[in-house]
């Protein structure tokens, strides 16, 4: 059996971003991480190091989402995405 390690996507973030009603800037700034960056990772156009990934799940719980939210946003993404589609 395969092991699948979940991994943040730049849409799921801003999903959750928006989901919470927080500006790209204060987020960013919750992150510690420049706002520039911050929006070229949601348009996942630059990938993130994994201190990152970290920073950024850290702000999102911040907000107040969960682990199952960050799970569904995913699986919306990848749907949206035709990656369920046979």
């Amino acid at each position: 059996m395969q092991e699948i390690e979940f991994q943040l996507r730049g849409k799921v973030i801003r999903l959750a971003r928006l989901m919470k009603n927080c500006r790209p800037r204060d987020f960013a700034k919750m992150a510690s991480v420049d706002a520039d960056y911050l929006s070229k990772i949601e348009r996942e156009v630059r990938s993130m190091s994994r201190l990152n990934e970290i920073r950024l799940l850290r702000a999102l719980r911040e907000l107040g989402v969960t682990d199952a939210q960050l799970a569904a946003l995913q699986i919306i993404v990848e749907h949206d995405e035709g990656k369920f589609d046979e």
